[in-house]
Parts: structure tokens; C-alpha cells; sequence
């Protein structure tokens, strides 16, 4: 038991560094007013998520924090709000193999649309001024659908380097 908790404060230690490096450092950014999409920010979450809750907690507000650091305040609160999926989908994967290839896509997109839905209202209650119904469109296209398809490309991502070191099969 001793050396699991210990195993598990080192990989929240690793993933919490990528996880504050990754919006700091990653040239592949894309910026398009409150909308950001940094490539593979998601994936030390993502991974935190098959580790256990705890390790999804510490590593979704480093994440935070990274993004605190490095982006416009709007930015670090749209990552603050990856709590909204991390707490739920890790006790879900607490629970819970994702045996085959249609349960996983299932898990993803429920977990891609908390995500987009939290960053969509995180990012309009916090615009209440001049907004009107093609800043709310344009919220939606770009924070809710976009973040969706941001988040499902990094979670098969996230899959991919689990496997590769035969944390999953």
C-alpha cells in the first residue's frame, strides 16, 4: 500500500511539471480571442484520470496553474474548470475498464462534452457585457464544439502513451 501511495505522489509530481510546462513551453498553439487550444494540454489530466481521483485533482489545477502563469486570466479559468470532468470521469475509470473500442469513444465523448459545456459557460458568464447572440454562436462553435474535438484528439492521445507504457491494454 506504502509503495502505491508513494508511486502515485511521484507520477502526480511528473504530470503536474508537464502539466505546467506544457502551456508555457508548446509551440503548437492556436488562439483565436477566448478561445486557445494548445496541443496536447490535456493529456497529463487525461492520464491523471486512469491514475486515480486524487491524482486527477492535484494534476487538473496544475494545469491551472500553468495556465495561470502563461495565458489571459479567461484562459485559466477555462482550465480550472477541467475539475468538471476530471473529478467524474476518474471516479467513473476508478470503477470501470473501458473494455473495447465503442465504450471508449463513449467515455470520450461524454467526457469531451462536459468539457466543451464548462468552458462554453465559464467563458459566457464571464462576458455578460455586449453579449449578444453572434458572440454566443461564436462561443459555441469555438468553446463548446471546438473544445470538444480539441479534447477527444488528446484523450486518444493520452490512450496512446498509456499504452505504450503498458499502463492499459
Amino acid at each position: 500500500m506504502r509503495n502505491k501511495h508513494i508511486q502515485q505522489i511521484t507520477l502526480s509530481g511528473l504530470l503536474i511539471a508537464l502539466a505546467i510546462l506544457i502551456p508555457m513551453m508548446m509551440p503548437l498553439k492556436l488562439m483565436i480571442g477566448a478561445s486557445t487550444y494548445t496541443f496536447a494540454s490535456h493529456v497529463p489530466v487525461f492520464i491523471a484520470m486512469f491514475i486515480s481521483p486524487y491524482v486527477a485533482i492535484m494534476v487538473t489545477l496544475g494545469s491551472a496553474l500553468g495556465f495561470f502563469i502563461s495565458m489571459p486570466f479567461v484562459v485559466f479559468l477555462r482550465a480550472f474548470s477541467h475539475l468538471s470532468f476530471s473529478i467524474p470521469g476518474s471516479l467513473y475509470l476508478q470503477k470501470h475498464t473501458l473494455k473495447d473500442k465503442k465504450q471508449t469513444f463513449i467515455f470520450n465523448f461524454i467526457i469531451a462534452l462536459i468539457h466543451g459545456t464548462a468552458e462554453f459557460l465559464v467563458v459566457t458568464l464571464i462576458s455578460t457585457d455586449g453579449l449578444n447572440a453572434t458572440i454566443l454562436w461564436q462561443f459555441f462553435i469555438f468553446l463548446g464544439l471546438g473544445t470538444m474535438i480539441h479534447s477527444m484528439v488528446d484523450f486518444f492521445f493520452s490512450l496512446s502513451i498509456l499504452k505504450g507504457l503498458k499502463i492499459i491494454k
